[in-house]
Parts: structure tokens; C-alpha cells; sequence
């Protein structure tokens, strides 16, 4: 290895120290004519990750790109000096490659040429250079005006966007005064910023006018930074320059809008007195009107608590009266007895349709009436119908017949109580008003599509009509055609208004024909639906009707809970009928002191009941049955019908919930829905 310490080149005065070689902060190699290295610093060795061992044994090429040959001193002849300059990439022993500055110094050791070659890592430098000119490109294309000046006011850059800002062109613009783009009156302007640039000041968003090269003026808004040297001294002024003419122009005209709104406001002041007075008015108009709001709200809700209360009060006895009726049918009775039994239960009928009437108008008014929706046969209850009409046509000596559309399916999927509703109210207005002649009934299928069917039914009657002054009224609730009619023909001149919106409910229409003295037709049409389950025709009251009672219900007990001894009779005579154990208790709290003792497997519970009533008896047993786990079937028995009273009942803890007066088979069919 040579030693460069003790090299002295006398033709080239050059002095090579190994001490400074060794600490230079660059790579520092000695390589002869062919390439070969002969001697590398510590910071070579640190640089490209070799050993001193394998540096020496490389060429300078191997670091290098491979290109980079040796035939040095034709280029030093060529470049006709002592030392050459190139920048190249070089790459480290893991194949990662850096710029590097290369300078070539040639010198002599015992009459060899030698180069001692100095590589300079330049990778922050070039670094730099390339986010130079990024910037620069960022600069020169912004569709903003940039441009920078030194202290004199003399421009010295100029990009795109100035250009199309101002019209001159860098060559046009650069070493001119920038007082060539500022107008007479704005002279000034550049004394002043340039003074505050001085004193480090920034400017920002300051507005003001330019020239353009065409002459025209030009609003702008700029924003002025110094420029600093490397010893932070300040140099220049770079510029940031916007045309606002459109925020001028959108300042105008809302300026514009402001005084029109402005001449607006002022015609409204004028009539400001004039409002005033009369909010007064309609302060004094308003409070009274929600005055009368409250009075009607509390009138609604007293009507309401009169319907539940009426119900209750008239179901209560009803139940009484038509459970005796139903026992009494199932005694031996002679031919005499059971006429008068047909009148009581043809008369308790009519009264409980007159209460269920009243009580369908106020869950109508209150918008809680929903369709129940389930899969029955169609033609079988027509048919039950048509018999029942039949029969009421032949007593009162009036012709009947009937027609029903061979195409209408025999099964489908409705609400089939509030269809029959309907058909009953319709038949029992024809049938009040005809004295003489005959009753129509005609069923007739409208349209199928899909899935969905629309059903038109018809009744026409013979009877006195409807006068034409009183057409308008007929769908009206508790309206009857006239004083002297409403003699002859009683009734409450709620089953129209009914019918009418159960009909709306089912998706349908509802009107009719009418004559006075020659007779009336009411149509009206429904939908239906044909896609359906079969699983979908049970119900909770779907029990197989040939299971005959035996023995076995004896061992069932059920509990009654009820006050009214006429009531007490009756279910009692019920349940005996159904051949079903019981036990019995007049108030809530005689119920919880029999169940502490005595094991039942249903009860039924009234709701009024002095002491103790019946919700709160059915919360106090279901807390008892958190500790025993045991649950009981309570099905409410109630007098109560108005909506809502069954959601009441289920929300305290009841399974079920009946409404009196409630039929034998009724009672049958949700008894054996918990005991089988």
C-alpha cells in the first residue's frame, strides 16, 4: 500500500497530509491509471459498507456506474488541467445506490501517476434541488400571480400566472420597475409596501388597482412577503396577486339587495303600528281559541270516560241476561217457554248492538281500528249469512235473492268480522225500510291481479228510498231520514257511518242508488288476498270442535273473581256446564288469600272490584310467582270495552282478556286455549 504522507509532487506543488485525508468528512480514494484502488480513508470505508481489505481489492468502477472508465490522462490532456469534475451514482456493498460529486486530482508518487480521487456525497443536495423545483413548477404554473422584486421595486421573476393576470411577458416584464403595472393613482402603494417589507412586515389581502398591459384597470387583492438571504437579511418582496373582480361585482349586488331589502323593511315599518294592533286581536282570538281547544279536548275525553262507563255499566247486566238465556236453552223447556227465551235473546242482541255501535263509532273517531287479516272460506260465510237474511226476509213476508260471481275463489285472506259487519248493517237498514217487495244481494269479482282481489257487493231494496235533500247526509253519524221516518223506523243512524269507514278501512268504496218510494241500492267493494299459508287459517280460537269434554276437565280448577253476584251465577253455571272444577272469590284480596292455600289452573278475573280490583290482584300474583316460578293463565272478564281496555289488562299481567257479555261458546273456546 503506498503512503500518500510521504508523497510530495513538485511539478504540481501539491502536498498530500494522510491525517487530513483520514478525517476528511468525504470518501477519499487513490486509484492508478488502471482504476485500481490503492488506498481508501475511514469515511470510504464507512460509506460503501466494504472492508479496507475489499476496497483495496476493487477498481474505482466497481463502486460506480459502468461506464465510468478509465483512460484518465487523455481527459486531463483534454480538459488541460489538473483536476476533472463529473457527478455520476455511485452504490454501497447491499446494492443501494446515492449521487455522489466526483473531482479527480492527478498527482505523481515515484515518478507513477496517481489520482487522488475525492467523492462527495451529495444526496441532501440533490434533494433539495428537486423540491427547488417542484416548487419552482408549483410557482409557475399557479393560476395566482406570483412575482418577486428586490428592494429597488426592480421585478425579477414572473410566472404563467402573472402573465395572464397582467398580459406582459417575463421577457417583457423582468428588470422593469414594477411601478409599470401600477396605475397614477396607486404610485404610492409601492413606497409603502416596500417600506414595510424592510421592516419584516407581511401584507396580507390587501386590495387594491393594477394596469394591465392593454391598459385596463384591474381590482386585485396581494399579499406581500420579504425575502431573506442566508443570513436573514432582507432582500426582496415576493407577491401573491388575485383578481377579485367578481367579489366586487357579488359585493355590488348584494349591496344592491341590501337597499331593496332595506326599501322593503321600511315599507314594513309602516304598517308596523297597524300590526300591533292587530296582535292584540289575535292575541285575545287565539287565547280564546285554545280555550275552546281545552273545552273540546275535555269534552272528548268526558265522552270517552261516558262510553267506557256506559259500557261497563250496560255490559255488566247484559252479561247476566244473556248468559241466563244461553242456560236456559240448554234446559228442557216446552214450546211456550222457548218462544219467550228466542224474544229475551233476540232483545239483549239488539241492545248489545246498539252499545257495540256506539263503542265502534269512538275507536273509529280515535283512529285505532286496525284490520285483522287472517285466511277464511269465503263462500261459507256467505253462506251462513244468506240463510240468517233469508230467514229475517221470510218473516217479515219479503222477497230475497241472492247471487254470487262463480269466479270468486272460495278461500282468501281478510278481515272477515268487520266484511260481516258491514253486510249485517247494509241488510238491516234494506230490511227496516221495506214494508213490501224484495231484497237483492249480489256479489260480483271486480278485478284479480296477482295475488290481490277487489270484490263488489250490492244489497237493493224495494223500501220508501232516500229523499234528495237528504242524500248529502245519509253517511253522517246519528242522521236519520227525517222526523216522521225516524218514528216509524228506530234505531241510532250509526250503522251508514260505520259502514263507511270500515269500508275505507278495507281498502274500499262505499255508495249508492236511491228513489224515493222506489227503493235504494248501497254497493260498496273490499280487497282481498289469495297468497297466503295455509298455517295462516289457525287462530288462537281454532280448536278442534270434535274433542268431546270429558272426566279429564274435572281435574282442571278454575278460579273466578268476581263481585256481581248475578254474574257469579253465571259463569259459575257455565263452567259447571263445560264440566270443569272451580273455586270462587268476590274481591282481589279474598282471590289472594284463597291462592296462598289452594292450587288452580286458571283464572278468571273481573277488573271493578271493591278493596282490591282486578289489575292490581293480577300484579300482586305475578310477583308471587317470581319466588314460586309457578305461572297461572289469568284471562280478564271484564264489562269494560273500549280501546285499549285489552292492551290495560295485557300490560298488567294478564294472559287473555274477554268482554262481557260474552256467549257459552266464547267462553269454551278461550277456556280450552289454556287447559286444552
Amino acid at each position: 500500500m503506498i503512503d500518500p504522507a510521504s508523497n510530495k509532487n513538485i511539478q504540481n506543488n501539491f502536498i498530500i497530509d494522510k491525517d487530513t485525508l483520514e478525517n476528511s468528512k468525504n470518501s477519499v480514494l487513490v486509484v492508478n491509471l488502471k482504476g485500481k484502488i490503492l488506498y481508501a480513508n475511514k469515511n470510504a470505508v464507512e460509506c460503501y459498507g466494504y472492508s479496507m481489505e475489499e476496497l483495496l481489492s476493487m477498481k474505482i468502477s466497481d463502486l460506480g456506474s459502468s461506464n465510468e472508465s478509465f483512460h484518465m490522462d487523455q481527459q486531463f490532456e483534454r480538459s488541460e488541467g489538473k483536476k476533472i469534475n463529473f457527478q455520476t451514482l455511485h452504490h454501497t456493498k447491499n446494492g443501494s445506490n446515492f449521487p455522489v460529486e466526483v473531482s479527480y486530482i492527478k498527482i505523481k508518487y515515484n515518478s507513477e501517476i496517481l489520482f487522488l480521487t475525492v467523492i462527495k456525497d451529495i444526496t441532501v443536495r440533490v434533494k433539495k434541488e428537486d423540491t427547488l423545483r417542484r416548487l419552482a413548477s408549483i410557482i409557475e404554473n399557479s393560476e395566482d400571480a406570483i412575482l418577486t422584486k428586490d428592494l429597488k421595486g426592480i421585478v425579477t421573476s414572473w410566472n404563467k400566472g402573472a402573465q395572464n393576470l397582467y398580459g406582459y411577458s417575463k421577457e417583457e416584464i423582468i428588470g422593469k420597475s414594477i411601478s409599470t403595472i401600477i396605475p397614477d393613482e396607486s404610485k404610492e402603494d409601492i413606497v409603502s409596501i416596500l417600506d414595510k417589507v424592510k421592516n419584516n412586515i407581511r401584507i396580507n389581502h390587501y386590495e387594491t388597482v393594477r394596469m394591465r398591459k392593454n391598459g385596463t384597470k384591474l381590482p386585485i387583492s396581494i399579499s406581500v412577503s420579504p425575502i431573506y438571504n442566508e443570513d436573514n437579511k432582507v432582500i426582496g418582496a415576493s407577491t401573491i396577486a388575485r383578481d377579485i373582480t367578481k367579489k366586487i361585482k357579488s359585493e355590488q349586488e348584494l349591496k344592491n339587495k341590501y337597499e331593496e331589502l332595506s326599501s322593503i323593511y321600511e315599507e314594513l315599518a309602516a304598517t308596523e303600528e297597524e300590526l300591533r294592533t292587530n296582535y292584540k286581536e289575535l292575541s285575545k282570538a287565539k287565547q280564546q281559541a285554545e280555550k275552546a281547544k281545552i273545552e273540546a279536548e275535555n269534552a272528548n275525553r268526558a265522552k270517552s270516560q261516558f262510553l267506557a262507563n256506559m259500557s261497563h255499566e250496560i255490559r255488566t247486566p247484559l252479561n247476566g241476561i244473556i248468559g241466563a238465556i244461553e242456560l236456559l236453552g240448554l234446559m228442557n223447556i216446552n214450546e211456550d217457554e222457548e218462544s219467550y227465551i228466542e224474544i229475551l235473546k233476540n232483545s239483549s242482541k239488539h241492545l248489545l248492538g246498539i252499545v257495540n255501535n256506539i263503542l265502534d263509532i269512538s275507536q273509529i273517531e280515535s283512529g285505532n281500528i286496525d284490520l285483522c287479516i287472517k285466511v277464511f272460506n269465503f263462500k261459507n260465510m256467505i253462506d251462513v249469512f244468506v240463510r240468517e237474511v233469508s230467514f229475517a226476509c221470510e218473516k217479515k213476508n219479503i222477497g230475497f235473492t241472492y247471487y254470487m260471481d262463480s269466479l270468486i275463489p272460495y278461500k282468501m285472506a281478510g278481515d272477515e268480522l268487520k266484511l260481516r259487519q258491514v253486510l249485517i248493517n247494509l241488510f238491516n237498514n234494506s230490511l227496516k225500510f221495506t214494508q213490501s217487495g224484495r231484497i237483492t244481494f249480489k256479489i260480483k269479482l271486480l278485478s284479480q291481479i296477482n295475488e290481490k282481489i277487489i270484490l263488489e257487493f250490492s244489497i237493493k231494496d224495494t223500501g220508501i228510498g232516500i229523499k234528495d235533500e237528504f242524500k248529502k247526509e245519509i253517511f253522517k253519524k246519528f242522521s236519520q231520514q227525517g222526523i216522521s221516518y225516524s218514528k216509524d223506523y228506530s234505531g241510532t243512524g250509526l250503522g251508514l257511518s260505520i259502514s263507511k269507514e270500515l269500508v275505507k278501512i278495507m281498502n274500499g268504496d262505499i255508495w249508492f242508488e236511491s228513489t224515493e218510494n222506489l227503493g235504494s241500492t248501497f254497493y260498496f267493494t273490499s280487497e282481498f288476498f289469495l297468497d297466503f299459508s295455509e298455517s295462516s287459517n289457525n287462530s288462537s280460537s281454532n280448536f278442534d270442535e270434535n274433542r268431546k269434554s270429558s272426566s279429564k276437565n274435572m281435574d282442571k280448577t278454575i278460579l273466578i273473581v268476581e263481585d256481581n253476584d248475578i254474574n257469579m251465577q253465571i259463569v259459575r253455571n257455565m263452567i259447571k256446564n263445560l264440566k270443569y272444577s272451580y273455586q270462587c272469590a268476590y274481591t282481589g284480596k279474598q282471590a289472594l288469600k284463597l291462592l296462598k292455600n289452594t292450587s288452580v289452573d286458571l283464572i278468571l278475573m273481573d277488573i271493578q272490584m271493591p278493596e282490591l280490583n282486578g289489575l292490581e290482584a293480577t300484579k300482586i300474583i305475578r310477583k308471587n310467582e317470581i319466588h314460586t316460578g309457578n305461572h297461572v293463565p289469568i284471562v280478564a272478564m271484564t264489562a269494560y270495552g273500549m280501546l285499549g281496555d285489552r292492551e290495560m289488562c295485557i300490560g298488567s299481567g294478564m294472559d287473555d282478556y274477554i268482554s262481557k257479555p260474552f256467549p257459552l261458546e266464547k267462553l269454551k273456546i278461550t277456556i280450552k286455549k289454556f287447559l286444552g
